[in-house]
């Protein structure tokens, strides 16, 4: 079943707002600038992976030495 957007980024936001505050504000998705927060919270938290559909992001293909795949392939490495 899929989850819509809406859903997904009021998910995000509860629990970025829970888990912490970035201090480093970026500027790397020039064609939707929001994704920018998603690069934001992985690099202040420390994140090794970032699982995401977006196809903003999932060009990228990593960050600042942090993976980014999508969620099948994602779900394919766990078995």
């Amino acid at each position: 079943m899929p989850i819509d957007r809406a859903s997904v980024e009021s998910l995000r936001d509860l629990i970025a707002d829970a888990c912490l505050s970035p201090t480093t504000t970026l500027r790397v998705i020039a064609e939707d600038p929001t994704d920018d927060r998603i690069l934001e919270y992985a690099v202040a938290s420390g994140a090794g992976l970032i699982v995401s559909g977006d196809r903003h992001l999932r060009k990228l293909k990593s960050f600042r030495n942090i993976g980014i795949v999508q969620p099948s392939d994602f779900f394919r490495t766990l078995g």
